[in-house]
């Protein structure tokens, strides 16, 4: 952050480093504050989210959580989409299920896993945000349909 002080991006990608980093809620605050006014993020993150720290931590967990809820991929979606961005100050605009291929183990020589890729825009205006997500979270709370898609909430 201190190398690029005074810019300002339009575009900035965080590419499955979520799950992987011990403060992704300040990582993500940092970009926004790199970001232009119009930028956007883009994200993608291994789901169901299943943190794991490799350097820096004893138990390999994050010193912060992300604050992802619910279980299945699509409950975690809805959280990131619906809790968990907005609350840093973005609005999700698209969003795709992708394959995801890893280096295996001694076990299997790769793993298949869903990857979710997320374009977010940056939101400056904070009281948008806020009725944004509480109106998502009445529609959802309201369905009967606990599975709704993410985008069904995005005005």
């Amino acid at each position: 952050m201190k190398e690029v002080e005074d810019e300002q991006y339009d575009v900035v990608t965080c590419l499955n480093l979520l799950d992987r980093c011990d403060t992704p809620r300040t990582l993500i605050e940092d970009i926004r504050t790199k970001l232009s006014t119009h930028g956007a993020l883009v994200v993608a993150l291994v789901l169901p989210f299943s943190p794991y720290v490799e350097i820096g931590t004893i138990d390999n967990m994050p010193s912060e959580e992300l604050g992802v809820t619910g279980t299945a991929i699509e409950e975690q979606v809805n959280s990131l989409a619906t809790d968990v961005f907005p609350s840093l100050g973005y609005k999700l605009e698209r969003w795709s299920r992708l394959p995801y291929l890893c280096e295996g183990d001694l076990d299997q020589a790769f793993y298949w896993l869903s990857d979710v890729v997320m374009v977010f825009s940056k939101v400056n205006d904070w009281s948008e945000v806020n009725e944004k997500t509480i109106s998502a979270k009445q529609t959802t709370e309201e369905s009967e349909d606990h599975y709704d898609d993410a985008l069904d909430h995005v005005v």
